[in-house]
């Protein structure tokens, strides 16, 4: 799909062919309709043709570029040190409703943006970032398009005096072009505002992804007159059906299966399908597991949730049915989504994303539709192909037998928190508990690295806590500028980063915290190490000679509240489960008076190898042969 996005806006498929592959993929024509006018509405599909609403502006390539923004009702972005972009913000001194949002370091932009984006709910999120600093921003802007988030990220291309030389000699086009979904050089003042409303909607498109637009330097200089559309005349809500013989097809397999297993992804919340999606489970009786996503797809302390997808699951090994909705399927590519797929079940793909539906297993069903859209019908087919008296009898053969289940493997897990549970260094277990029962019910948790993994000790679900992290193999450096964005989005819920301290060295945004009194609580996780890399990696010589040669951040200790306090923001340093819970009332209180706060707690190393100290020996200053 992504692949006939671009030959589209390219002009390289027409309309009519764009739907025919559509079609060939098994989507059904109105959704290839639907889908086609959510990225070229036909309010500007023939622009020159006829005449179609819109006002006309006057200005600079940059003030029509503005313009289109406000129109599409973005009033944030999110921006480096400016470089080649100063005059950009020219077009914004005159616009007071644009709020313009500083950044230190250019990940932390896409960061930002990405936070602002997940916790809005859906909201497109905004980065301008200056050429030099792209290469920069290109972590985050990969966590954007493997987490399937609707970024516009912007810049400016060099004079063409001076192109292929110098700063210019990279072709950033090209190169950003394998973390978009879209990219463009605008080279013409009378199209940038064309050209921005398609950038908008392909990332909106589903599936979501970050877009990139350069606009040429020449085009400050250029006037020229142009349309700005309404909002509604070009953004269009597609949401592509699901084709009825298939559900019906789907809801037979279910009803005939003694062993279902679902996986959910991050499709169900960004369908706004997780309440539908437990009512689907609830119907059946259906063991759910969590997949690649960095949202929460479930309520995770229901009784019929067994948290993420893991193939020694009990259920994943005599699974007779396995159906994954809205996720990419479980295998190595996915870490820590590890595969295989239940070996001897029927497998049923639902997802809109083209690109991974059906890979890499083979499959009995594929459905390439909205999510919400399947499982809202999919529940509607099985009421209506089975009496009440036996869908009640298909619940209840199995709702008690994953419930016991599942209240048995918490508390053995609760078991073995609790031998740990005053030590110190602290577990993860009591750290995210003590956080649980203190934090507002509602709260937004932004979290990377090793405390992605202490979502299990929230309370999750729609009303509850929410948990945002970026899904998969992904680039540190991430949750602090993410959870300023969610605090944007959300001026009004509580906001907690969760970082490890490895993460945390990578890159933060307490800079942008302090400059715009932001008030988030920021957890470091302190353990001294790279935690999860010598995790998955504690296997040859290193591990035989028992020596840790990368993972090791102790020697020296950071201590992070002194960092903190560079930025002008309060913390402490939490040594013990004696400090803890009066700590955490501290940062509650300073968030609430306006201003965040950073705890440094300290916090175990845990998996082979964890109780390593040793790094290679390397004195600098010893190499010398005189004392200077």
């Amino acid at each position: 799909m992504r692949t006939l996005v671009r030959l589209l806006l390219d002009n390289k498929l027409s309309r009519r062919d764009f739907v025919k592959e559509m079609t060939a993929l098994g989507v059904a024509v109105t959704s290839a309709e639907a889908l086609l006018n959510s990225i070229i509405p036909a309010a500007h599909a023939a622009e020159g043709e006829r005449p179609y609403a819109g006002r006309e502006v006057t200005g600079n390539g940059s003030d029509l570029l503005i313009e289109s923004l406000l129109e599409a009702g973005v009033t944030n972005i999110f921006h480096g040190n400016g470089g080649n972009l100063v005059s950009l913000f020219d077009s914004i001194v005159t616009r007071p409703q644009i709020k313009n949002f500083l950044a230190t370091n250019e990940g932390q932009c896409l960061a930002m943006a990405e936070g602002f984006h997940l916790a809005s709910g859906g909201e497109l999120g905004v980065a301008v970032i200056p050429k030099h600093g792209l290469g920069n921003a290109t972590g985050n802007f990969y966590n954007a398009l493997s987490g399937r988030s609707s970024l516009l990220i912007i810049s400016m291309s060099e004079d063409a005096e001076y192109s292929d030389r110098g700063g210019d000699a990279a072709d950033w086009e090209d190169a950003m072009s394998i973390f978009a979904k879209w990219s463009y050089r605008m080279r013409n003042s009378d199209r940038v505002p064309e050209f921005t409303r398609r950038a908008m909607n392909v990332a909106m498109a589903p599936p979501g992804g970050p877009t990139f637009l350069q606009l040429d330097v020449q085009l400050y200089k250029e006037q020229a007159t142009a349309k700005i559309l309404p909002r509604e005349n070009f953004q269009v809500s597609a949401k592509m059906r699901p084709d009825p013989d298939q559900i019906m097809d789907v809801a037979r397999l279910l009803l005939e299966s003694e062993r279902p297993l679902v996986t959910v992804g991050h499709e169900v919340s960004r369908a706004g399908a997780v309440e539908n999606m437990t009512e689907l489970a609830e119907l059946l009786a259906l063991p759910v597991t969590e997949g690649h996503s960095g949202l929460t797809d479930f309520p995770n302390r229901h009784p019929l949730f067994l948290g993420d997808y893991m193939p020694f699951l009990p259920q994943a090994g005599n699974a007779d049915l396995y159906l994954n909705l809205g996720s990419a399927m479980p295998d190595r590519s996915r870490v820590p989504l590890f595969g295989p797929i239940p070996r001897r079940a029927k497998v049923v793909h639902a997802t809109h994303d083209s690109e991974i539906i059906g890979i890499p297993y083979p499959t009995e069903v594929n459905i390439l539709a909205d999510v919400g859209e399947v499982i809202s019908d999919l529940t509607e087919a099985v009421k209506s192909l089975a009496t009440k008296d036996r869908l009640r009898s298909i619940k209840n053969a199995r709702f008690d037998t994953v419930r016991e289940f599942n209240e048995g493997r918490r508390q053995r897990k609760m078991a073995a928190a609790m031998k740990k549970w005053d030590q110190a260094p602290m577990s993860l277990a009591r750290i995210a508990t003590e956080l649980d029962e203190l934090l507002e019910e509602d709260a937004i948790l932004v979290s990377e690295a090793t405390p992605i993994y202490s979502w299990e000790w929230f309370d999750l679900g729609p009303g509850k806590k929410q948990f945002l992290r970026p899904p998969g193999n992904a680039i540190l450096g991430w949750a602090t500028g993410a959870a300023l964005g969610a605090k944007l989005a959300q001026p009004d819920k509580q906001v907690v980063a969760l970082s490890g301290d490895g993460a945390f060295m990578f890159q933060h945004d307490l800079w942008g915290m302090a400059r715009y009194d932001t008030p988030v609580i920021v957890i470091v996780f302190n353990n001294h190490s790279y935690n999860t890399t010598r995790a998955f990696n504690w296997t040859g010589p290193a591990a035989k000679a028992g020596k840790d040669m990368i993972n090791y951040l102790g020697n020296p200790d950071v201590d992070f509240s002194l960092i903190a306090k560079g930025y002008g923001v309060d913390g402490e340093v939490v040594q013990d489960t004696s400090e803890l819970r009066p700590a955490i009332m501290r940062a509650i209180q300073a968030t609430k008076d306006g201003r965040p706060y950073l705890l440094d707690v300290n916090y175990e190393r845990s998996g082979m190898g964890g109780e390593l100290t040793s790094h290679p020996d390397i004195s600098i200053a010893g190499m010398r042969t005189r004392k200077i």
